[in-house]
């Protein structure tokens, strides 16, 4: 898994992109982040991001020298459900 710093004062955007993982004509039709652990302090979550086969989510605040996992679930019209995640480690930057 992925680890990713970020700045307790910064938003940023973190994506995945499901092309590979994809077969041949199949679309996301949903897809959802979470955070964990969440609570006071977490990350905020908002503005997905959405081009074909690549979704992201932005990432807000967070409590300095905590650990968070970020994952995004996938639903297709294929009937298939996906899951990736990245560990975001809040310090200052």
């Amino acid at each position: 898994m992925a680890v990713h710093a970020k700045d307790p004062s910064s938003t940023v955007d973190y994506s995945f992109d499901w092309s590979a993982w994809l077969t041949g004509g199949e679309a996301i039709t949903n897809a959802s982040w979470r955070v964990e652990p969440a609570g006071d302090g977490a990350p905020t979550l908002s503005l997905p991001v959405e081009a074909g086969s690549v979704h992201g989510i932005h990432a807000a605040g967070g409590t300095r020298g905590a650990r968070y996992r970020l994952t995004c679930t996938i639903e297709t019209d294929a009937g298939r459900i996906g899951e990736r995640s990245l560990s975001l480690y809040v310090t200052e930057r």
